[in-house]
């Protein structure tokens, strides 16, 4: 029946022996109309909140049929269908047996029921006994609009959300469609029911149900309880946006390359949950078959990204992957180093790979270390070198000095060579002795007036001057190259020598910045470590350029140091010796094929002409001697590239493509 004909009936007043009734509606949007009728007709209006003593309080069905023998005066009682419709068979039969038993007073009480219709029926009316005798309910006619109940059995911050049995009750006052129920005995209640004509019930058991079955969102990663925080953040960060925009949000990842977004991630705080989206976002719309997608898909979030990057590639292997593995570490390691775990893990990684040349990145040390080790057995090339450890590439290139004097530019090609291999080649040796042979053969080319002096570049009072101690000339091709690629500035590059001996206290400049670093790295070494300082000095030398260097900015050297002087044993055996063996104060003047004194400047000294030390070979690098690679130091002349030199600098650029050694010489 309509609203207008139950309002007829409810004016007419009929007398009944049995005053409880029931009116059965599909849509909690009549409340309103009902409570008017009823309100205009002269009842009480009430719920069952009204009788709940704690908002947790539920009402069996004796406890129930009781508050309603109770009512005293004409009365509308709501929600009673809210609590029936979880009751058990049994307790539902009993409820309503109990309460059409209540009669002989001088009004009605009405119970509106949501819903319940089918169930009242089929498992109470039907079989009652006193069905054909009196009315005991009416239908309103209304469309049925259903309401979707979740029954979340978790913690979630989130709207529509029942806390306690009292809010279920007050909904009938302002229905909401998917409500999420969180009271416990509520959810203890709940799993009793029995389907009806309006409610309806899903049950989430976690965070993941909760995202695809209430926000009909997906997201492609299994659910572990370990990550709830993550589920709960992303519930929350979806709650009005997509995957895709959140994404979009937190990385701009339609804009930024790879290594942008892995920068932003390995540098954010608390990156797991970064990780987390970012995995499943590559799960859900990436598909093409490149490295950074097959990282992201098999990201493990608890270990860092970076880690991935190294790493994945040996379990996952693909030939194009080698490359794009390659330009992401290079880019990243741009201005950082890898953590000593990186370098274990990688170190037995590559110690169990075939073709390790392939997986080469140049960036850590157990690389660089390997990579020498492959120039030393000849397994590459000079073009792989160059890819991989271009700093090693550019220490052994030759260097256009402004003086050049060609002995030796062959000398430290062959010494530069005998570093890589550990032990001076044939050629090395014939050079030191064929210059180095005699104190007479060393003066010969030690007073060449080629070589510069300081004072030379007086004129260069613009320019800042710095003292790098120890360096020789075997580290120009770096600091050429390292220069001119990093900071694109012009250099020039002059042979100078050592006063003798060669220690820093023959060769002190005055009113110049002095960088102890390089000579300081040599003494502190307790043996000479191959190929690990060769390796550590690279950086070094890169460091002190990055942090001294100026537009306008002269670099000079007191001396340079040797590793050779360790691999010879004891030939001589000269007391009071210095630097390890390298010189000694001494009375008299001798001399033979290993040394000889002289009365330099410093005072009479004996100086080795060779690695043979005075005393017991060095442990280390050392310097002190008269050995090419200890007296030839550079002065390097570094300033802003201008107009002036646009055509000298085309001319450097010619001489570079052929600058280099080609691979028989190397090798």
């Amino acid at each position: 029946m309509k609203l207008e004909d139950f309002e007829s009936i409810l004016k007419q007043h009929k007398k009944n022996r049995f005053n409880v009734k029931l009116l059965f509606v599909n849509n909690y949007d009549l409340v309103p109309s009902i409570k008017k009728i009823f309100n205009k007709n002269g009842f009480k209006i009430k719920d069952l909140r009204e009788f709940q003593q704690k908002e947790d309080e539920w009402f069996g069905f004796s406890k129930l049929a009781k508050i309603i023998r109770e009512i005293t005066q004409p009365t509308v009682l709501f929600s009673v269908s809210e609590i029936v419709r979880f009751y058990s068979n049994e307790d539902f039969k009993a409820f309503f047996n109990q309460i059409f038993a209540i009669e002989n007073r001088d009004f009605d009480i009405y119970i509106p029921v949501f819903g319940l219709k089918s169930r009242f029926l089929n498992d109470f009316y039907n079989s009652y006994y006193r069905k054909d005798e009196y009315e005991f309910f009416y239908e309103i006619d209304s469309e049925y609009k259903n309401i979707l109940l979740y029954v979340v059995d978790f913690d979630i911050s989130y709207p529509n959300r029942l806390d306690t049995v009292r809010d279920w009750l007050s909904f009938y006052n302002n229905p909401k469609n998917n409500l999420i129920c969180l009271s416990k005995p509520l959810v203890k209640r709940i799993k009793n029911h029995i389907k009806d004509d309006l409610l309806k019930i899903e049950y989430i058991v976690n965070e993941k149900e909760f995202l695809e079955k209430y926000l009909k969102k997906s997201f492609p990663i299994e659910y572990k309880n370990s990550e709830k925080k993550l589920w709960k953040r992303l519930i929350k960060d979806l709650e009005n946006t997509s995957l895709k925009e959140l994404i979009q949000e937190k990385l701009n990842i339609n804009q930024l390359k790879f290594v942008d977004i892995l920068n932003k991630v390995c540098h954010q705080n608390n990156n797991r949950y970064l990780k987390w989206i970012l995995k499943g976002y590559a799960l859900k719309y990436l598909d093409d078959d490149n490295y950074s997608t097959a990282i992201l898909k098999n990201a493990d979030i608890n270990k860092p990204f970076i880690y991935e990057v190294w790493f994945n590639i040996f379990d996952n292997f693909k030939k194009n992957y080698i490359q794009e593995r390659f330009n992401i570490l290079q880019e990243f390691y741009k201005n950082e180093k890898p953590n000593q775990k990186i370098e274990s893990k990688l170190k037995e990684k590559l110690l169990n790979t075939q073709n390790t040349l392939s997986f080469l990145t140049g960036i850590t040390k157990v690389e660089k270390e390997l990579i020498i080790n492959f120039c030393n057995k000849k397994e590459i090339s000079l073009e792989q070198l160059k890819r991989i450890y271009p700093d090693l590439y550019f220490y052994l290139s030759d260097v256009e000095f402004k003086n050049n004097i060609d002995w030796v530019r062959e000398y430290f090609k062959e010494y530069k060579i005998s570093k890589i291999t550990n032990k001076p080649t044939k050629r090395l040796s014939e050079l030191l002795k064929e210059y180095n042979g005699s104190k007479d053969k060393f003066f010969g080319w030690y007073e060449d007036l080629n070589f510069k002096e300081l004072y030379s570049f007086n004129d260069l009072s613009n320019f800042k001057k710095l003292w790098i101690d120890g360096l020789g000339i075997e580290w120009v091709g770096l600091i050429e190259s390292y220069i001119k690629s990093k900071y694109q500035y012009n250099i020039e590059c002059y042979l100078s020598k050592s006063k003798l001996p060669t220690k820093t206290e023959c060769n002190r400049f005055e009113n110049i910045k002095k960088v102890e670093t390089l000579d300081k790295y040599i003494h502190e070494q307790k043996k000479y470590q191959y190929p690990l300082n060769l390796i550590e000095e690279i950086e070094i030398i890169k460091n002190i350029i990055d942090e001294n260097i100026e537009d306008n900015l002269l670099i000079v050297s007191d001396h340079g140091f040797s590793p050779f002087c360790s691999f010879k044993n004891k030939i001589n055996d000269f007391d009071n010796v210095d630097h390890e063996g390298r010189c000694a104060k001494i009375d008299d003047l001798i001399e033979d094929s290993n040394y000889f004194s002289y009365d330099f400047e410093c005072g009479r000294y004996l100086v080795s002409l060779n690695h043979n030390s005075l005393s017991n070979k060095t442990r280390r690098e050392a310097h002190g001697g008269v050995t090419p690679e200890e007296v030839i130091v550079p002065i390097i002349k570094i300033y802003k590239t201008n107009e002036t030199f646009k055509e000298d600098k085309k001319e450097v650029k010619k001489k570079e493509i052929k600058r280099g050694f080609i691979e028989e010489e190397l090798f």
